[in-house]
């Protein structure tokens, strides 16, 4: 899996932190990738054009995804495994808004939710420093996608309160308050 077929859906931002974080060998990082669920998730050129229609630019599909985003998954509670009740929070759409400049993670929003419960749980690991949305653990998880025919591997983040209250990508300093 070569660094362009990699969508980061959480606070992590490039895979050498990712396979850090999980303290992956370089050689595990080359490994031919393997589809983790028995349901491939596949997103094609006419399933796009249904969803975003002949968008002009990126600043239009963003604002076409984003809208998607709030209606159909902020709000929303899912499942991963053993990770039961997790919500996707209005700082999850700002966040998504905030770091959308990969078309590609725009174009996945119409099966966001899709990717998200199928996917196969890594590791945890605890913040390196307090933070001031009381996040004591991370979570991170893993899925593989077929977009315009073109294999890529999504990473995904959560993030656990010291209630234990589970988070969908939850951003870095802020409040859980909405």
């Amino acid at each position: 899996m070569n660094k362009q077929n990699i969508i980061f859906l959480g606070i992590i931002n490039n895979s050498e932190e990712f396979y850090e974080i999980f303290k992956l060998s370089q050689q595990e990082l080359n490994e031919e990738p393997v589809i983790y669920n028995d349901k491939k998730i596949i997103i094609t050129e006419e399933e796009i054009k249904q969803y975003f229609g002949n968008y002009k630019d990126i600043k239009e599909l963003r604002e076409i995804a984003i809208k998607y985003f709030a209606n159909n998954i902020q709000g929303k509670i899912f499942d991963i495994d053993k990770f039961k009740n997790i919500r996707i929070s209005r700082n999850a759409r700002d966040r998504y808004r905030k770091y959308s400049v990969d078309e590609r993670k725009l174009l996945i929003v119409p099966k966001l939710l899709v990717i998200l419960k199928t996917a196969e749980y890594k590791t945890s690991s605890k913040p390196y420093k307090e933070r001031k949305d009381k996040i004591s653990m991370f979570h991170y998880f893993t899925n593989k996608l077929i977009l315009k025919k073109e294999l890529y591997e999504v990473y995904i983040t959560t993030g656990e309160d010291e209630n234990g209250n589970l988070f969908y990508d939850l951003d870095k300093n802020k409040t859980l308050e909405e």
